[in-house]
């Protein structure tokens, strides 16, 4: 599977949208697009791995499929969850109803339920509460790869492929509508995987067009590949301004908000990869981004209960929440970066070396 840096620059800006979206700066009321912007990247990603695996192997791996996944995500979950527990129980950093449900908080983020918990209203956690995203990502994984692996041997195309992801994207955003028409809270809407999935379907969608394109397309005109470029820029300047002022409870959001998110995260990414690299892509492929975006799931991971804490003891102390979050962001990146070097890289070799 190639590599694209400039996606990793994507997931820079994603990530930090979000830090600032829960670091409440006025500037980034919309941040939580972010996560929207992961769901398409991460459908898409998942997808035209699978779906090379396909066309090279005739069949996906599920063991290796599901093997990758775990050394992938859950070492640095766990992590966190230690990390967590430790808090929870071997100090008074936490306030006393939140420490006390330390055991069944952690329970329900190991067993990748956060999302339920949170549509339902049952039990939902707080500290811990962004794992949310985390939940929908590991049980669409498990669904669309056990799926895929189905439907292998009926040498399904990828076109009709993207035509039943397109199909079902939509179908997630009419079922996201019509409970928002009967009256849903939002809690339900934003967290269920049943109405979030329409971002992932969209990036398998694109997946499966430009794996179908790899094979039947020839490469864009000299023509058109400027039109690419500005057409990035225009789709990157509409995510950003969104990630300024959109809200997330807002009804609009759910009529149609994040539906346009998902395409124009999925229109971002299709005009990035159009060869050769354009303005856009070159600066999304910048090391210091591209770092950032290695380091991304490790600032997702820490940056949410780092700030809650932070706010928690600033108030404590009566200090000004900026102060608050400019050093909770600080301990982040470091956490973050200790995680990826010290623990996710490693793990990642050890098991390609296992493999050869």
């Amino acid at each position: 599977m190639p590599y694209w840096g400039a996606l990793d620059g994507l997931r820079a800006v994603a990530v930090l949208a979000v830090m600032l979206f829960h670091a409440q700066w006025p500037g980034a009321r919309g941040g939580f697009l972010g996560v929207d912007v992961f769901f398409v990247l991460s459908g898409f990603l998942i997808t035209t791995q699978l779906g090379l695996e396909l066309r090279t192997r005739g069949h996906i791996a599920l063991g290796a499929f599901f093997m990758r996944r775990l050394v992938r995500l859950q070492p640095a979950l766990w992590l966190l969850l230690l990390a967590y527990i430790a808090c929870a129980t071997l100090t008074d950093w936490l306030p006393p109803t939140v420490a006390q449900r330390w055991g069944q908080d952690s329970a329900i983020v190991a067993l990748a339920w956060a999302h339920w918990a949170r549509a339902w209203h049952w039990n939902a956690v707080d500290y811990l509460g962004h794992s949310w995203s985390l939940g929908i990502e590991e049980q669409f994984y498990l669904l669309w790869a056990l799926l895929l692996a189905l439907v292998a041997g009926r040498h399904t195309s990828a076109r009709r492929m993207a035509l039943g992801c397109a199909t079902a994207a939509l179908a997630s955003a009419g079922w996201m509508l019509w409970l928002h028409h009967e009256g849903a809270s939002p809690s339900r809407l934003y967290n269920g995987l049943d109405t979030r999935a329409m971002a992932l379907l969209t990036g398998c969608t694109l997946a499966w067009t430009l794996l179908q394109r790899s094979t039947t397309a020839p490469p864009p005109t000299t023509r058109a590949r400027p039109l690419y470029g500005a057409l990035a820029w225009i789709l990157l300047a509409l995510l950003l301004a969104a990630m300024h002022g959109a809200q997330w409870q807002q009804p609009a959001m759910f009529r149609y908000g994040y539906l346009l998110a998902a395409l124009g995260s999925a229109g971002l990414v299709f005009c990035l990869l159009q060869p050769p690299g354009q303005g856009l892509t070159r600066w999304l492929a910048q090391p210091w981004l591209v770092r950032i975006g290695h380091w991304s799931y490790g600032l997702y991971l820490w940056h949410y209960p780092l700030f809650r804490l932070a706010q928690y003891h600033g108030e404590r102390h009566q200090l000004p929440l900026a102060y608050s979050m400019a050093a909770a962001t600080l301990l982040t990146f470091a956490c973050a970066a200790a995680s990826y070097h010290g623990l996710e890289m490693p793990l990642r070799r050890w098991y390609r070396r296992a493999q050869t």
